[in-house]
């Protein structure tokens, strides 16, 4: 799990960097620099064919000690296997169990509300980076620096997937790695308040700790759910129910953030509301809409 997740990882990099290159030398028509992200996914799309199948049992979270005590004795003894090890072998746990189990809320929540913060930061980051002309068209540096802070981020979110793993294979416990994933996020936002003016390498190298946060999230969140799921057979279906809390956050994040940012701008229009008497100092951290 943890390799497919690096190598994900990887791949997000040398989009980004293709992407980022196909922006600069096609400037103004930078629409072409999707063209990108589309070939890398028929890519992707091609090389399922080759995937291997797998064992369906423990794809779906129904390898228990039992399935396995099942096994060592159909090896043994092939016409006969206890009927109450037959039994619990197919036994698959309902939709409510696993979607009404506290846990399952909690990881969907947590979820919901670490994307919800994070996902417009990279919006409103890139918009103070990049800038725009005098005639209101987008520079031509703005793409470059906005595929270098995805570039850093996948980046150290491959190191972070690495560190991590060997973490967890050390005996490392999850809450601690959770915990300092989500940290991430409240540190990147001060610092990118505290940076806003101190310019465009200050505020790109924060995307360092985005990039712990996502390689700390992104390795855990299949290893929740497989400890959440671990013998009820429903481990595809949560996993795909938590992507989508996870994905109505960040959907709701760039929305609302956005429409935020286009009604009361990135600092100045929030500064006059807020009243404080050193404003340039301590701006509120509502100015770029990203706690």
């Amino acid at each position: 799990m943890a390799s497919n997740i690096l190598w994900g990882h990887i791949g997000s990099v040398v989009s980004a960097i293709l992407a980022g290159v196909a922006g600069y030398y096609l400037y103004p028509d930078i629409k072409y620099c999707f063209l990108v992200i589309g070939f890398s996914a028929l890519l992707a799309v091609f090389g399922v064919r080759f995937l291997p199948e797998g064992d369906a049992l423990m794809g779906r979270g129904l390898k228990t000690p039992r399935n396995s005590t099942a096994e060592k004795t159909v090896e043994t003894t092939p016409n006969y296997v206890p009927m109450e090890i037959q039994r619990s072998a197919s036994v698959v746990s309902s939709y409510g169990d696993v979607f009404l189990d506290r846990k399952t809320i909690v990881v969907c929540l947590t979820g919901f509300f670490f994307h919800f913060a994070n996902a417009n930061v990279l919006l409103v980051l890139g918009e103070l980076m990049g800038g725009d002309n005098e005639d209101g068209s987008v520079k031509r540096t703005a793409i470059p620096l906005i595929a270098g802070a995805i570039v850093l981020a996948q980046l150290t979110m491959t190191i972070s997937t690495y560190v991590g793993d060997s973490m967890t294979k050390r005996g490392c416990g999850r809450k601690p790695l959770f915990m300092a994933g989500l940290l991430t996020l409240p540190i990147r936002c001060a610092l990118i308040i505290l940076w806003k003016d101190a310019g465009e390498a200050y505020l790109l190298s924060t995307q360092i700790l985005d990039g712990i946060g996502g390689g700390f999230f992104g390795l855990l969140h299949p290893f929740l759910v497989a400890d959440i799921t671990f013998g009820t057979g429903r481990f595809n279906v949560l996993m795909g129910l938590t992507a989508s809390c996870f994905g109505m956050g960040a959907t709701l994040s760039n929305l609302l953030g956005q429409m935020a940012v286009e009604k009361l701008g990135h600092v100045a229009s929030k500064r006059e509301g807020m009243g404080s008497e050193n404003e340039e100092m301590k701006p509120p951290a509502e100015d770029l809409h990203i706690t």
